[in-house]
C-alpha cells in the first residue's frame, strides 16, 4: 500500500482544503475517519444563531449561503460559500453561541470536524492551526466582520509576522489609538509560547518608562491571546538603516543614550530583554526610541513556576550575546552586548557578522571579535568607536556594567561636565479628566530631556 497517497476520498478532499495541505497521508487519513458527512436540502437551515460553537463545517459539494445582519437584526447583504470553503469555525473557537445562520442554497454537503477532533489536532499541526489565524485575521477585518477584540474596536491591520498579527485598535475609555498584539494560533498550542506571550504582557505591564513600549491590557478571545500595547509613531530602526544606511554619529549617540537609560531601568527591576536588535527599536520624527517586544524577556521571579526548556535558544543570532549562543547564565550585561552590535550597524550600515548559517554566525559570536567600526566608516567618532568594542567584548565582567555606565561614559566622551548646575522648574496643573493626555505629555518631555548629555531628570506628581 502507497501510504504518500490517501486512500479513502474523504482524506483525498481534505488535502484540497487548504487549511489541511501540510497534513500527512496517514494524518488526513486519521482526521478523515473522526469527521462527519451530512447532507442538506436546499432551505435547510445548517447552523442557528445562538446554537453552541461546538464544530466547525467545510462545504463538500453545493452552496451554502450566511446572512449577515446589521444592529438591528436587518440583513445587509448575503455570503455565498461553496466546495472547500470553512464555516463555523469563530464560535468553535470562542466556544460562544453562533452569531449567524447558515442555510444551504443548494443541495449540498458538508463535513462536519467536532470540536475534541480539531483541537487535538491543532497541537499536532502547527500549520493548520496558522491557517486559523489567517481565517479569523479575515474575519475580524471584513465587511461585516467581528471587528472587535474584547472591549476594543479594530481599525486595520498593521503589521504580521511568524510568531504574531498586529492590528489598529481603538480605547474604548480614551478614544486614542492602541496597537493589538495577536499571537498565531500555531504557536498557541506549542509547548511555553503562550505562556510567554503572557508573561511578555505582564512584564511591560510593569514597566512605566518613556523608552519602553507601554501595555494597557491583555485578552484573551478566539482561542488566542491579545496584547493591548500603545500605537507608536515612528519606524523601527531595521527599516531605517536599510534605507537610510550609516546615521550621523551625533545621531547614533542620542539613540545609544536613550536605549542605555531604557534598559537600566528593566534591568533594575529585573528583566533582561535578551533580544535588542533594530527591528525592535522604534525611533520617531523627534529623535525619540522606544523599546518593544518583550516576548522572550527574562524575569526570574515570572519563570520560577514556569517549565523552560534549557535547549531551546532564545534571542536573534545576530545580535546575540556569546553568553546566551552558550547557554550560559545571563544578566543585564547581555542587552548591552546587543546594543553594542546594534550601534555598529548604525555607525557602518550593516552587522558585524552576517551569514545565511544561523550556527555560524553564533560561533562567531562566541569566538570572533568585533571589528572597530571605523574600519568600515572613517568618520566614526573616536568615543564610539570605544563604547562598541568595549560594549561587545566576550567576558561579561569586561563590557560595560550598566545602562547608567553607558550614559555617563558617552556624556563624559561628548565633553559635558556639571562644573555648574543650572535648575529649571516646570508645574502642570490639570483636571482629572485631562490626566491621560498630561501623562502622555509628560512621557514626551521626559524622553526630550532624557537626550540631554549631562541632564538629570527629576519629576514630581501631586494628587
Amino acid at each position: 500500500m502507497n501510504l504518500s497517497a490517501p486512500t479513502s476520498p474523504t482524506a483525498e478532499f481534505l488535502l484540497s482544503v487548504e487549511a489541511f495541505r501540510s497534513l500527512s497521508a496517514p494524518s488526513a487519513e486519521r482526521l478523515a475517519a473522526l469527521v462527519q458527512l451530512r447532507n442538506f436540502a436546499p432551505g435547510d437551515i445548517i447552523l442557528r444563531r445562538g446554537d453552541p460553537g461546538d464544530s466547525m463545517f467545510i462545504v463538500r459539494t453545493g452552496q451554502v449561503f450566511v446572512p449577515v445582519l446589521d444592529e438591528n437584526g436587518k440583513q445587509q447583504f448575503l455570503v455565498q460559500l461553496s466546495a472547500r470553503h470553512i464555516f463555523g469555525e469563530m464560535a468553535l473557537l470562542t466556544g460562544e453561541p453562533r452569531t449567524a445562520d447558515v442555510v444551504a442554497g443548494s443541495d449540498c454537503s458538508c463535513i462536519t470536524i467536532p470540536r475534541e477532533t480539531l483541537l487535538p489536532l491543532l497541537g499536532e499541526h502547527p500549520s493548520v492551526a496558522s491557517f486559523l489565524t489567517e481565517i479569523l485575521g479575515k474575519r475580524l477585518m471584513e465587511q461585516g466582520g467581528v471587528r472587535q477584540v474584547g472591549k476594543y474596536k479594530l481599525v486595520g491591520e498593521i503589521a504580521r509576522g511568524g510568531m504574531a498579527v498586529v492590528y489598529e485598535g481603538i480605547h474604548p475609555t480614551l478614544g486614542r489609538p492602541v496597537a493589538i498584539k495577536m499571537l498565531s494560533h500555531a504557536l498557541v498550542y506549542q509547548r511555553h509560547f503562550a505562556d510567554r506571550f503572557r508573561n511578555e504582557a505582564r512584564i511591560i505591564g510593569s514597566l512605566r518608562h518613556p523608552g519602553i513600549v507601554e501595555v494597557f491590557d491583555c485578552e484573551e478571545a478566539y482561542a488566542t491571546i491579545f496584547i493591548i500595547m500603545e500605537k507608536l509613531a515612528g519606524r523601527d530602526l531595521e527599516r531605517l538603516i536599510e534605507e537610510r544606511g550609516p546615521f550621523p554619529p551625533e545621531q547614533v549617540r542620542s539613540i545609544i543614550h536613550q536605549l542605555a537609560g531604557a534598559l537600566d531601568y528593566a534591568h533594575r527591576h529585573g528583566i533582561v530583554h535578551r533580544d535588542i536588535k533594530p527591528s525592535n527599536i522604534i525611533l520617531d520624527e523627534n529623535g525619540l526610541t522606544k523599546i518593544m517586544d518583550f516576548g522572550i524577556a527574562m524575569v526570574p521571579d515570572l519563570e520560577k513556576g514556569m517549565t523552560i526548556d534549557h535547549d531551546m535558544f532564545l534571542g536573534t543570532p545576530l545580535y546575540t550575546s556569546p553568553e546566551q549562543a552558550t547557554g550560559d547564565h545571563i544578566d543585564g550585561r547581555a542587552d548591552l552586548y546587543s546594543l553594542g552590535l546594534v550601534a555598529f550597524e548604525l555607525l557602518t550600515g550593516e552587522p558585524p557578522f552576517d551569514s545565511l548559517d544561523a550556527h555560524e554566525v553564533l560561533v562567531k559570536q562566541v569566538e570572533e571579535p568585533i571589528r572597530p567600526p571605523r574600519l568600515l566608516n572613517p568618520n566614526v567618532p573616536a568615543d564610539l568607536n570605544e563604547f562598541v568594542l568595549r560594549a561587545t567584548q566576550k567576558r561579561p565582567e569586561d563590557r560595560f556594567q550598566s545602562g547608567r555606565e553607558i550614559q555617563a561614559f558617552l556624556s563624559k566622551q561628548s565633553g559635558v561636565t556639571l562644573t555648574e548646575v543650572g535648575v529649571k522648574t516646570l508645574t502642570v496643573l490639570y483636571d482629572h479628566e485631562s490626566g491621560p493626555e498630561v501623562e502622555l505629555w509628560m512621557n514626551r518631555v521626559k524622553a526630550l530631556a532624557a537626550q540631554i548629555p549631562g541632564a538629570v531628570i527629576r519629576f514630581s506628581s501631586e494628587h
